[in-house]
């Protein structure tokens, strides 16, 4: 039977022994096991000279005979590992100056497969470079037609070749991009050794979202692009991965939906950091009301129409500026009955009354202010500086629009000023 222990040192740090979990005591964060058994199982497969694991485990504190301490931690580490069931004598053991861990036990380190995976994913970059070297050179020369022809059917082989590396460069980078779930000893980077390594394997992360959002542009998978974006801002939270769910809602005409993100991200940082956007995150805002404008072209009659979650967003930054201007802004409710008043039951009914009131609200208020569907029998108005006399105006706009329409359905309103929300 293999004994294996898999190691997490991204995030929180955890090891399984044979699938089952160290005793949590055993795991306590400023234990000397622990310190000890963190750097035995990053460096398991080269080992760990005495002085640097010394200076790990003990590091500047006062003791009388560092090496004699170390060797008995060592010790202790050792009878605590028979205890948890791990099998043999000598599972940590000193030769020519350099501690090992056991051949005996393979260790399963996140971190040293998610540094595999990116060094795999590089040498095919390698391999590419070499073939689009060879390919620029073949071009250089004069051929005739026969040459030609086998020339074209060198390509075909050769661009198949490529498309097939490209996905194995992609698999590799995204096998090394899920591994990484925080900063490398999250908890520790207090220790030198520690700071180093996790400065070592951010530098790895970045240039893994990098080139798997290259690749992924090229094949135009925009909804996997959102996916990088939205793991890679949370495993390494403040460095605007975010532009990469914003770029790929972009791509995909959702510009309500980045709009929205957009101001999340900005007042998240804002609130959570103190950082204002930064050149790459107002370029990614560009992009989305240059999207809008085009997105809107045809509809530019009447009030903007827009997705539930865009107009909470709306009502929020609305609320926000009538506080500081003073500006008057009133929300509306509008619900649908029947003529006489009592809810409507059949779903045909909902679908079409929704849907000739969703166009006579459009009509009847001004391109300045904003509407959305709030069920199947609701819609809500946002209407920007004016005054609650003409909130009835616009009411009584709406329902002469809806009795040409629908004689047999009327409209209720409820109207309150925002700051009443505030």
């Amino acid at each position: 039977m293999t004994h294996t222990i898999r190691v997490q040192m991204f995030g929180n740090f955890r090891m399984d022994y044979n699938g089952a979990p160290f005793v949590a005591d055993k795991m306590h964060k400023e234990s000397q096991f622990n310190r000890l058994m963190q750097a035995m199982m990053h460096y398991s497969t080269c080992g760990i000279a005495k002085d640097k694991l010394e200076e790990i485990v003990i590091g500047e504190r006062d003791i009388d005979a560092p090496h004699t301490a170390l060797r008995v931690i060592v010790y202790k580490t050792k009878q605590k590992l028979a205890q948890l069931g791990l099998p043999g004598n000598d599972l940590i053991y000193l030769e020519n100056g350099i501690y090992y861990w056991t051949p005996d036990i393979e260790v399963d380190e996140d971190a040293a497969s998610f540094e595999r995976y990116f060094k795999e994913a590089q040498e095919l970059d390698m391999q590419l470079s070499e073939i689009y070297q060879s390919i620029d050179s073949v071009e250089c020369k004069d051929t005739d037609d026969e040459t030609a022809t086998n020339k074209a059917a060198e390509n075909k082989v050769t661009e198949n070749k490529v498309t097939e590396i490209e996905d194995r460069k992609l698999e590799l980078y995204m096998k090394a991009f899920y591994l990484y779930k925080g900063e490398f000893l999250a908890s520790y980077t207090g220790e030198t050794w520690i700071a180093q390594e996790a400065r070592h394997y951010h530098t790895i992360f970045v240039k893994c979202v990098n080139e798997a959002a290259h690749i992924l542009r090229r094949k135009k998978s925009f909804k996997e692009l959102e996916k990088l974006g939205t793991y890679a801002a949370k495993a390494d939270p403040f460095n605007e991965w975010e532009t990469l769910v914003m770029e790929a809602m972009v791509e995909t005409r959702r510009y309500d939906e980045a709009s929205l993100y957009y101001s999340e991200v900005v007042d998240y940082y804002l609130k959570e950091c103190g950082i204002y956007p930064s050149a790459s995150l107002m370029e990614i805002l560009e992009n989305i009301q240059e999207g809008m404008n085009e997105h809107n072209e045809e509809g530019d009659k009447g009030g903007y129409f827009c997705s539930y979650p865009v107009f909470r967003g709306i009502y929020q930054s609305s609320a926000r500026i009538m506080k500081r201007t003073g500006v008057s802004v009133y929300l509306m409710l509008c619900t649908l009955v029947d003529k006489d008043g009592k809810q409507i039951q059949s779903d045909m009914e909902m679908d079409k009354y929704s849907r000739q009131l969703k166009e006579c609200i459009g009509e009847s208020i001004r391109k300045s202010d904003i509407y959305a569907k709030y069920g199947k029998l609701q819609l809500l108005i946002l209407l920007v500086g004016t005054s609650r006399e003409n909130c009835e105006i616009v009411q009584k706009r709406i329902n002469r629009q809806f009795k040409k329409r629908n004689p047999r359905a009327s409209v209720k309103y409820h109207v309150n000023s925002v700051i009443c929300e505030l």
